[in-house]
Formats: C-alpha cells, sequence, structure tokens
C-alpha cells in the first residue's frame, strides 16, 4: 500500500513537471510528454501585470508580494508611485511547480497513509488481539487523528497560498462534509491571510485608476496601509475619498494581487491533471469538482464584472415583487464608486464591522454570552435577513451571490448585517429557475 502512494506520489510529480499523462500500472509509473504552450496571453485591454505569476524574487525569499523598484539607486526622489518603475513577479518555472508540488504532496499523502494506518490498527487490535473497542474510545481516537491531519494540512497551505487557500475556504464552510477538526483549523484562511506590501497596493491601484498626470492623493486623502482583509486573490484596504471624487466618503478598495490570475490558474490545472488520472481511484469525481470550481475562480479576477452584480443584486432586493416601487434593502451592501472601478481594482463603500467569522470573539468581548436574549435575537436577524436576501434572489431573478462563507457575511457595529464580495455568483436560466421554483414551493406545502 506504502508502496502504491510512493508511485501515485511519483506520477504527481511528474504531471507538474510537464507530462500530459503520468498513471500507474502494474507497479510502473507509465508517461507520455505533454506539448507546451505559453500560459500568459497578451490581452488588448490588460496591462502586463496580468502577464506574471507570483514567486520569489531575491533577496526576499519568503515574500512573493515585494516589488523591486528600478532606477538610480541615488535618486531620493524618484517615486514609487511611478508605475514604471514597479517591477512585477514573473511567472511560476517548472522548478517552482515542482517545489509547490512536492511540498504539498509530501504533506497531503503521509495523511492519507496515516487515516489508513490508524484504520488498520484499529481494525487489527479488534479481530487479532480480540480487544473489545468502545464506539467512545474509537471516537477519541479519529479525533486526535483529525487534530493531526488538520493542523499538518493548515500549515502546508499556510505556506503554498495560491488555489489551495480556495479549497480550504470551501472546506471551512461544508462542516456537513468534514470533520470539525479540519473546518475549525481551515477557518483562519477565509478573511486573513499575509498581506501585500502596501507600496505594491498602492503601485497597482495608480497603474489601474489614476489619469495621465493624477497624483494618489489626488483621488485619496486617507489611505490606510494595514488592510481591513487580505485573501487569496485580492485584499481591502479603508481610504478616504478626496473632494473632486464626492468626499470626504470612507471608501474600500479591492485590489488584485498582482499575477495571482495565472498562479491559481495553474495549481487548479495541476489538481484536475491529478484528479483525472487518477479518476478511477478516487472515491468521488474530483475532476468535475475541480472543473467547476476552475469556472468559478475564473469570474472573481474581474471586478468590473463584480460591480455589475453588486448593482444588479441591489436592485433586485431593493425593488417590490411586483416591480413598482423600491423598498429598504434587509441587509446592507457596499455599492461601487463609479468612474473607481477596473478589471484589478474596485472602489466601493466602506463597511464598518467584523465578519461573520470572528462575530462569536467580539460579542465575547462585548460579554455577550452565546446563549443569551441578545445572542438569540441577532441569530433571528440574520438567518431573516439571508433568507429574505437570497430567497429573492435565486427564486424571482435566478442571479444571486454565490459565495456566501463567514468571511462574506459581516456584523455591522450598529448591529444590522453586511454582505460583500460578489465576485462570484450564479445565474439559473428561465425554465430551470421555473422548475427549482415548483419544486420548493411543493416541498413547503408538503
Amino acid at each position: 500500500m506504502m508502496r502504491m502512494y510512493a508511485l501515485i506520489g511519483l506520477a504527481v510529480i511528474l504531471l507538474l513537471l510537464g507530462f500530459d499523462r503520468a498513471v500507474v500500472v502494474d507497479g510502473f509509473v507509465v508517461v507520455k510528454q505533454a506539448h507546451h504552450t505559453s500560459s500568459c496571453r497578451a490581452r488588448r485591454s490588460s496591462p502586463p501585470i496580468i502577464c506574471a505569476a507570483a514567486t520569489t524574487i531575491a533577496p526576499a525569499a519568503t515574500n512573493p508580494d515585494v516589488v523591486a523598484v528600478a532606477g538610480d539607486d541615488n535618486d531620493d526622489d524618484k517615486s514609487v508611485s511611478d508605475t514604471d518603475a514597479v517591477e512585477f513577479p514573473p511567472p511560476l518555472t517548472k522548478v517552482d511547480r515542482l517545489k509547490r508540488a512536492a511540498t504539498f504532496w509530501s504533506a497531503a499523502l503521509p495523511i492519507v497513509a496515516s487515516y489508513l494506518g490508524k484504520d488498520a490498527e484499529l481494525r487489527f487490535r479488534e479481530a487479532f488481539l480480540g480487544e473489545q473497542l468502545t464506539e467512545d474510545y474509537k471516537q477519541l481516537a479519529w479525533d486526535a487523528q483529525h487534530e493531526m491531519g488538520a493542523a499538518t494540512l493548515a500549515q502546508t497551505i499556510a505556506s503554498l497560498k495560491g488555489f489551495y487557500v480556495k479549497t480550504a475556504q470551501i472546506i471551512s464552510s461544508r462542516q456537513d462534509l468534514f470533520p470539525e477538526q479540519y473546518t475549525e483549523a481551515l477557518s483562519g484562511f477565509t478573511d486573513q491571510l499575509d498581506p501585500m506590501d502596501p507600496t505594491l497596493a498602492k503601485a497597482i491601484i495608480e497603474q489601474e485608476l489614476l489619469h495621465r498626470n493624477e497624483k494618489f492623493d489626488d483621488v485619496f486623502l486617507e489611505f490606510d496601509d494595514e488592510p481591513l482583509g487580505s485573501a487569496s486573490i485580492a485584499q481591502v484596504h479603508r481610504a478616504v475619498l478626496s473632494e473632486a471624487y464626492g468626499g470626504p466618503r470612507e471608501v474600500a478598495i479591492k485590489i488584485q494581487r498582482p499575477s495571482i490570475e495565472s498562479k491559481l490558474l495553474g495549481d487548479i490545472a495541476n489538481l484536475k491533471a491529478i484528479s483525472k488520472t487518477l479518476r478511477d481511484a478516487l472515491p468521488l469525481d474530483y475532476y468535475t469538482v475541480f472543473s467547476e470550481l476552475e469556472k468559478q475562480l475564473a469570474d472573481e479576477f474581474d471586478f468590473v464584472a463584480e460591480a455589475v452584480s453588486m448593482d444588479r443584486i441591489y436592485n433586485a432586493i431593493t425593488t417590490s415583487p411586483d416591480g413598482k416601487s423600491k423598498i429598504a434593502p434587509p441587509l446592507v451592501m457596499p455599492r461601487p464608486v463609479a468612474g473607481l472601478i477596473s478589471k484589478r481594482v474596485l472602489v466601493m463603500d466602506f463597511l464598518r464591522g467584523v465578519p461573520l467569522s470572528r462575530a462569536r470573539e467580539e460579542m465575547k468581548a462585548r460579554g455577550i454570552e452565546p446563549d443569551s436574549p441578545e445572542s438569540l435575537l441577532f441569530g433571528r436577524k440574520l438567518l431573516s435577513s439571508l433568507t429574505h436576501v437570497f430567497g429573492r434572489t435565486i427564486l424571482e431573478t435566478g442571479f444571486f451571490h454565490a459565495d456566501p462563507h463567514p468571511g462574506n457575511i459581516f456584523v455591522l457595529e450598529d448591529g444590522r448585517i453586511g454582505l460583500i464580495d460578489f465576485g462570484q455568483v450564479k445565474q439559473i436560466a428561465g425554465r430551470k429557475r421555473e422548475t427549482f421554483d415548483n419544486k420548493v414551493l411543493m416541498g413547503g406545502i408538503g
């Protein structure tokens, strides 16, 4: 069994080195060479930033988001606001991809093997040693196994980042499918990752939003270097708009990590290749799962489309069901700022509060117990608001927010509920939506 896992690991590495087929056959790894094409495709409206994937740049070996400033070292007056002076990291090389794969699988395969070993140990003790192991004892043994596996996986994902972080976010939001130890260990990946350097964040904003001869201070009176949240694709900073742009107005700026598109899509392409090769040996069709995730992920790189989605969903929940009047929304949604939107930067309303993933800590800090009347009242309000919004958008328009994990649901300081991050949305076509509506209504009646 362990030899088979070693062979599968070798097949994985060969896939990432550039072989489009690597399968285990009768104890041997059979490979076929792939024909490679460049992963950097020129786009007419895209700046050079998207044609690179984040990688390590010396001397900042552990920070792929560090920028290098070109020019004369003695020119103290040269400003990093000149985006031509910022060098974005080059694409990942085959060696870099191999290192990422080796790091992940060197942790993942032992985790799988340890579960098989624990199962074999328990079976052996009962079948051959005659021990009568209680269900409580077995549960404690598996809980300890989950704790070890979850800690190892979280540490590995934290070092690799990329699409593996998105995988962690999915696992952490599916308590119905994964052990509690895993959902808890991976919950920190929802809204807090290592942030970009603020110099790089400002450089991206200037490149994407500023007009010719316009300075950063002409648009933003304030800009907080410390991000509000930092996720796998983007991070968000608080800022204040200048009077020229309707200020002073407090806003949030969502900034896409440079080169992240090719990096994340490269990670998921590797996982698709692996899952397709091992399709018959896996308990689930993970190739189909990763293919669907790839489609969802591709939508998150276009912030112009996200702004359109924000407006579309906002208009749906602020319009009466008969379409004749405007109504107050059941929760708060940030609105995009016209004129300050690009594919990689999105300026929107600032919501002051905490994500639902940290709401319990905030309530405890304020002396509110989980089972107190205040907590129960808040729970009903949260459920009512989300049910109203998702019920209307899914059943009426078929266009809805498709990523409502705890990092995207906010508890505002005034007690209201906020919903952010509209990068993932779904559209249910007319006939399918009608069929779904009828089934929901029939289920409710039954």
